[in-house]
């Protein structure tokens, strides 16, 4: 593996190289303040870029207006590959979606360039509930409409929209409960404040292994690590029930496929190395890496799935 990932990693230093690209410093801008795990991720890899082709690349952390800022920047940029962007589900799928006027569209404001990484969701409840499996929780909710509530961190969080999945897959009535924040709505599943939430993993290790918090399944199609032990929906007899995060990095419309393919190249590099792999775990996340025809498939099914999942009067709040 280390000596698969030096090769790709020369093989795409050369062809950065023979490019000619970059003549001068790429920006990667982050539509959200610093700190936070898509600033990490995107640093990680300005790093490598800059050392593998003695360029400098660097991370412009434009936070405001719901992401909007940032992203509104790079669809207007120069198409020339010196302008890049970090995206994630929440700016590339949740906020087109529910914004009833969209400046710009994932899929035809970008052209993809790779996945990144990606962070699956997990069922949890309150451990007084009388359910120990998917199956179970789903008969107990069965049994009684609009008695059980689902926390989740807001209208347009990744927890609200595996929560409508979760509704729309199963046809069962469920509240939702809002809190501030996925460490709130957590913490209120925990105190009985709310009977179950679908969220990201990371939000619910200390909860488990406190036993404040009991994980039914991983919305996935397979285990993850954090929870080894859980069975996924899809061992659960319940396939359609995927949700995770994921980010990547896309460029603006009209960047010409080779400097697409050479960024691409060595985003594939830098994926590979263990080093990398073992800083991404670190945050709960597993390092992915794709062709950018590839993530433009997953973009399209992403958008498609959930604005199938919710309501109307979800996206018109």
């Amino acid at each position: 593996m280390r000596w698969a990932s030096l090769l790709l990693c020369l093989w795409a230093c050369q062809a950065l190289a023979q490019a000619n690209y970059p003549a001068r410093p790429v920006r990667i801008i982050v539509p959200s303040p610093p700190a936070g795990g898509t600033d990490i991720i995107a640093r990680v890899l300005a790093q490598y870029f800059s050392n593998a082709t003695g360029q400098q690349f660097y991370v412009e952390n434009r936070a405001g207006a719901g992401n909007m800022i940032g992203i509104e920047s790079v669809a207007r940029a120069a198409p020339d590959g010196y302008t890049l962007l970090h995206v994630t589900t929440a700016t590339f799928v949740t906020t087109p979606i529910f914004s009833r006027t969209p400046s710009y569209d994932p899929l035809s404001s970008f052209v993809p360039v790779t996945l990144l990484s990606s962070m699956a969701a997990v069922i949890v409840v309150n451990p007084s509930l009388p359910a120990r499996t998917l199956q179970e929780l789903t008969a107990l909710v069965k049994a009684s409409p609009g008695r059980y509530r689902y926390a989740t961190a807001g209208s347009g969080s990744l927890s609200f929209l595996a929560g409508e999945l979760f509704k729309s897959q199963t046809q069962l009535d469920v509240k939702e409960v809002q809190a501030k924040g996925p460490i709130a709505a957590a913490q209120s599943v925990a105190s009985g404040g709310a009977d179950m939430m679908f969220d990201l993993a990371v939000f619910f290790v200390p909860g488990a292994r406190e036993g404040k918090l009991r994980p039914l399944a991983t919305m996935a199609s397979g285990r993850i690590p954090q929870f080894s032990e859980v069975p996924s929906t899809t061992e659960a007899g319940m396939p359609d029930l995927i949700a995770y995060s994921w980010s990547g990095l896309v460029a603006p419309f009209g960047t010409p496929p080779e400097t697409v393919d050479v960024i691409n190249r060595a985003a594939q590099a830098v994926l590979a190395e263990i080093e990398t792999q073992a800083t991404f775990q670190r945050y709960g996340l597993v390092a992915e890496g794709s062709s950018p025809g590839e993530f433009h498939r997953i973009i399209r099914a992403e958008l498609t799935k959930w604005a199938r999942a919710l309501p109307l009067s979800a996206t018109s709040q």
